[in-house]
């Protein structure tokens, strides 16, 4: 049947608003020493069994971040958050982890920044 046409025009705007974020973050990492080495859209949106009114979930992949807690993590990306959008923050070894979790998250992933390739 298809996606209903503002599921679909809901998609386009949560690209753009996660493109903005990964855009600022980058920014960010800049600003303190760090790299992005990764920003991947994680989630329904990802998956494509997003409903219209479905946030956006982004894992942003960071060199630089190891030794800060989870919400260390998200102070320091306060700036680039945009309403309706989600972020976790992994260092590269984290996310290259053998963990139930890291191996659901990267299978479903779809780049918007990728270093790892």
């Amino acid at each position: 049947m298809g996606k209903a046409k503002s599921a679909l025009k809901s998609q386009e705007e949560a690209l753009a608003r996660a493109r903005a974020v990964v855009e600022k973050a980058a920014s960010i990492c800049a600003e303190r020493g760090w790299r992005l080495a990764g920003a991947y859209l994680v989630g329904s949106r990802a998956r494509g069994d997003y409903t219209a009114d479905s946030d956006v979930d982004l894992v942003l992949v960071v060199e630089g971040v190891k030794g800060l807690n989870a919400l260390e993590r998200l102070e320091a990306f306060k700036e680039a958050l945009a309403p309706g959008v989600e972020i976790r923050v992994y260092t590269p070894e984290e996310w290259m982890g053998d963990g139930v979790w890291m191996r659901s998250l990267r299978k479903e992933a779809k780049p918007l920044w990728d270093s790892f390739k």
